[in-house]
């Protein structure tokens, strides 16, 4: 019941509560106040992550820093993917909105120093400060829905506030082309300054929940942080640094068998294999309690997510190569040209949120999606250097849609499985693997771009030194070439290693059919109704 405590209905005498019901859910103008606030804070998180995409060319050409490219999208993965856990205990044992808050200012000095960075460590040292506050970000604007909004109500808020990220995939582009054409490429940072000011002030002064309800937020601060398991989050945060940097640097700057790289993996994996032992010694203490991790829904929803967010960033990604350097446009004209996987993406977000809160059932939705994802993604490793603009276009469409399909059900099933107390740790663990797929993407993706390239290009033309074209990066390649063959040539190249992401892509859709089918076929609104029967009766005996 929202964030009150067991059978204890608000005051609704006085005024700040007139717009929550009796079971303690917000209603009416207040709902849509946090709502608003929580789709602006989320804006933050969507478009930093969009933004750049189209940016990217740019900023590793003027650093001379084509081989960190997978790092300036990386760095911010790896510490929104290594935060997750934490935040989960966070939003469990804290105030939820001060939490929050916290989480936009952490975010807003990561985008300062992104900003006004002189260099491409500095550069990437802002994506990772960036990466933590945008951990608390999404995590809390799930959480918050969850504690306003009725059970059988949800689907629709989460979609709504999630379809935000399609939002951010038409006009992320478009304006970061239009910063880096026209402004500065820095200005796709400093942008987040006033939307972030916005947001900390309307949440500021619209959120207004019960916190302080639960047993674990009534907890004296000292036992709070030794539920904090530092110990779990430092062998997360290694463990994860140590899989992305095996993944950025085999096949590329050093061979897979090198002692380097077969070391870091190794490392990843006993790490991980110690991270579960800490677990399981601390019990319910646990950042990421067993219990909740084997729970059959969060289990399969949670890969279920890694592998969609794989082909989802890689499609983000990569995508904004070829219009730059296969057909040779701006970065502006690249943003427009990513507006169709955008647009399939909110009509698809919102929609399935709709359908399952009339329907109730929401794993056929999961299935649905990854199958159009599919055959969307099978089109997109079509696409070369000829492929006439109603073909792409409709490509991207049929991808987006299937794999926006998909995006916020397993949160949708978290609600229903798991207990309002352990929904934030629910949210924790899904929210890490999606992440931690989003950062192997790019990173595995970076490695198969640059080896495709330098496959490819000696294949194509013998006009130039392939590591030559690689370190110039994709938007001086009219520079480089010394004839308009040897151009259609490097462009014919690029467009050949895009489309090695793209079966990548292709692959870990197809991944999350198996485990959509592991989900456990629930109702939402069954759910919500066995939910307020076993509420009334325990007001009945009280």
């Amino acid at each position: 019941m929202g964030l009150l405590k067991k059978n204890e209905k608000p005051d609704l005498s006085n005024r700040e509560n007139t717009n929550i019901d009796v079971d303690g859910y917000l209603t009416s103008w207040r709902l849509a106040a946090v709502v608003s606030s929580l789709y602006l804070g989320t804006l933050l998180v969507a478009i930093d992550t969009t933004i750049i995409s189209v940016a990217v060319p740019k900023i590793s050409t003027v650093f001379k820093a084509l081989d960190d490219i997978a790092w300036y999208g990386s760095a911010y993965l790896l510490t929104v993917t290594a935060c997750q856990p934490s935040f989960g205990n966070l939003y469990k044992y804290f105030n939820v909105k001060h939490t929050y808050l916290v989480s936009i200012i952490v975010f807003e000095a990561g985008s300062i120093l992104c900003a006004a960075a002189p260099n491409s460590p500095t550069f990437i040292a802002g994506r990772a400060i960036s990466g933590v506050g945008a951990a608390g970000l999404y995590q809390g604007a799930l959480g918050i829905i969850g504690y306003s909004v009725r059970l059988e109500k949800r689907p629709l808020y989460l979609g709504i506030v999630l379809s935000v990220f399609g939002i951010a995939v038409c006009i992320g582009p478009v304006v970061g082309g239009a910063f880096t054409d026209h402004v500065s490429w820095r200005w796709c940072f400093w942008i987040n300054v006033p939307i972030g000011g916005a947001a900390f002030l309307l949440i500021f002064l619209f959120l207004k929940l019960q916190d302080g309800g639960t047993p674990e937020r009534r907890l004296p601060i000292k036992d709070k942080l030794k539920r904090m398991d530092p110990l779990g989050a430092i062998l997360v945060i290694a463990s994860v640094c140590c899989l992305l940097l095996a993944l950025q640097w085999g096949g590329t700057t050093m061979p897979w068998r090198s002692k380097t790289v077969v070391g870091l993996l190794i490392g990843f994996g006993l790490l991980l294999i110690i991270f579960g032992l800490v677990q399981w010694w601390n019990g319910e203490k646990a950042t990421i309690p067993l219990r909740i991790m084997w729970q059959r829904s969060v289990f399969m929803g949670a890969w279920f997510h890694f592998f969609l967010e794989m082909s989802i960033y890689i499609d983000i990604y990569f995508i904004p190569f070829y219009f730059q350097a296969v057909q040779g446009v701006d970065a502006t004209t690249s943003g427009v040209r990513s507006i169709p996987l955008g647009i399939a993406q909110i009509v698809a977000v919102v929609a399935v949120g709709a359908l399952v809160t009339k329907i109730g059932h929401y794993v056929p939705f999961m299935i649905m999606g990854g199958c159009i994802g599919i055959v969307g993604t099978v089109l997109l490793t079509r696409i070369g250097i000829g492929t006439p603009t109603a073909l792409w276009a409709t490509y991207l469409v049929v991808a987006g849609f299937g794999l926006g399909m998909g995006v916020q059900v397993p949160f949708t099933a978290l609600q229903v499985v798991l207990s309002e107390s352990d929904v934030p740790t629910g949210n924790a663990i899904i929210l890490f693997f999606s992440q931690l797929g989003a950062s192997a993407a790019i990173a595995i993706g970076q490695s198969l771009f640059i080896n495709g390239l330098l496959r490819e290009i000696p294949k194509l033309t013998d006009a130039i030194d392939p590591h030559t074209v690689v370190n110039a990066g994709p938007l001086n390649l009219k520079a480089l070439a010394k004839s308009p063959a040897v151009l259609h040539a490097l462009r014919n190249a690029y467009s050949l290693a895009v489309r090695d992401t793209m079966y990548y892509s292709l692959a870990a859709v197809c991944v999350t059919i198996p485990f959509a089918f592991g989900m456990q076929w629930l109702n939402i609104k069954k759910a919500a109704r066995n939910k307020d029967v076993e509420e009334e009766e325990l007001v009945r005996l009280a």
